[in-house]
């Protein structure tokens, strides 16, 4: 299956979805949260 390796990367994104919903407790974590995920996404060009 070629496109394994996507599957695999989509599925470790929404385990970390999933754990950074569990973890974070108030607005300014979550804000924080998606700025240090933005700065990661345009560090890897996507």
């Amino acid at each position: 299956m070629p496109d394994a390796g996507m599957f695999a990367v989509a599925d470790q994104i929404l385990v970390a979805a999933h754990d950074l919903a569990v973890v974070l407790r108030s607005e300014d974590e979550v804000v924080e949260a998606v700025r240090v995920v933005e700065e990661a996404r345009e560090r890897a060009g996507v």
